[in-house]
């Protein structure tokens, strides 16, 4: 698959200087939590995270903090003590230049406290807030300044035993045909809710899965072994993201389900050797690694035959960068969306995530995101719980 031309690189030529930064610790109850291997979510826990320029125009971004409970007061009172220091008064006209500022003087610091991929995810919510502030400022939205479509292709992700056949109904008429279930929870009842679901599955649909790395590679041969009858589009993650790369080439060649991984790959040849290992589908996470820029770098370098399908399980701000990165690439990237009730995503933003015929439209005012509404920053702030 050649890379669209979309991505074409179309520049900004306004310099920002940055004043303030708002950081948002928000947890949402009385949702719905996705069954994962990881274990359950009774709450849905966010990082938001706002960059004001020196003009007073506003972009907002998502540092990814699903995992521990609190890691968003975590990350919070590690970006307000040690990153926004150096964020005040910094220039730049390209969100990667920011970017590359904060990396060469505070990696060494990240390193020393154990902490790089905490570093990466709070380099990945600046990156979309840089974004944001740099497209409202300039007046345009993200599709008019890429030159792409205004709507992204979406799938439906987590779809739980206890609903499935209703959301599989519910997602299926809003003309999504990509529908991905979580395993993780037993070889047996893995197969048999992989099987239910292949026979509800409305018509010209494709289900995936996804083990949340919990599978070794002998497990996962066998599992891919049984669940190939199914017709499965991809497998994802059903080793750990770090098990040796002869061991992901080891299970390409087993089986004939396509791999897929990318929310917990760092670095653009980390995620390039994958690909080269047999991965076919490459899922950067928008709040987890790289922000816009790096999946829109990845997407350029991705080799013949390797889709980019981008990650996402969040608030409604991540969710509008993930879609516009699918929107970037093309016809041939489909972006995650979480089924299960969750404020962050349905409220957060307003109605900016409706789906119509598989596909979300992209906000036309000018910015990356629709901005979050302040009732619901001040009702679900951390801080105050």
């Amino acid at each position: 698959m050649q890379p669209a031309l979309a991505l074409d690189d179309k520049g900004f030529t306004q310099t920002l200087t940055l004043d303030t930064v708002g950081l948002y610790p928000l947890r949402a109850a009385g949702g719905i939590s996705p069954s994962m291997a990881l274990g359950t979510m009774p709450t849905r826990p966010a990082l938001l995270v706002s960059l004001t320029d020196s003009q007073g125009c506003i972009g907002w971004g998502e540092v990814w903090a699903n995992f521990p409970p609190r890691a968003n007061l975590h990350k919070a009172h590690l970006i307000q003590d040690v990153v926004v220091p150096k964020l005040a008064g910094l220039r730049f006209t390209e969100p990667r230049e920011a970017i590359s500022q904060l990396r060469e003087t505070l990696s060494v610091y990240f390193l020393h406290i154990g902490q790089e991929q905490v570093f990466e995810h709070i380099l990945a919510g600046l990156d979309t807030a840089l974004w944001d502030l740099a497209l409202r400022s300039a007046g345009r939205s993200f599709a008019e300044h890429m030159q792409v479509s205004p709507r992204a292709q979406s799938y439906a992700s987590s779809l739980n035993p206890d609903d499935l056949d209703e959301k599989l109904a519910e997602h299926g008429g809003y003309g999504q045909r990509h529908f991905k279930l979580k395993l993780g929870f037993g070889d047996d009842a893995d197969c048999a809710f992989v099987a239910r679901a292949a026979r509800a599955c409305p018509p010209g649909g494709h289900l995936m899965v996804d083990s949340n790395q919990s599978w070794d590679l002998s497990r996962a041969t066998r599992m891919l072994d049984r669940l190939a009858p199914n017709g499965l589009l991809f497998a994802e993650e059903p080793m750990p993201a770090n098990a040796p790369l002869s061991e992901w080439e080891a299970l390409a060649r087993a089986s004939d389900i396509p791999l897929a991984a990318g929310e917990n790959i760092y670095g653009i040849n980390n995620f390039l050797a994958m690909a080269e290992a047999g991965v076919r589908i490459l899922q950067p996470d928008v709040a987890k690694w790289g922000g816009l820029s790096g999946a829109c770098d990845l997407a350029r370098a991705l080799p013949d035959g390797v889709q980019l399908w981008p990650h996402f399980m969040g608030t409604a701000v991540g969710q509008m960068a993930a879609l516009s990165i699918a929107a970037a690439v093309g016809d041939s990237s489909v972006c995650e969306m979480d089924v299960n009730a969750n404020v962050l995503r349905t409220e957060l933003c307003g109605g900016a995530l409706g789906i119509d015929r598989g596909a979300v439209a992209l906000p036309a005012a000018p910015g990356l995101v629709t901005p979050p509404r302040t009732e619901l920053l001040e009702r679900l702030d951390e801080t105050r719980k």
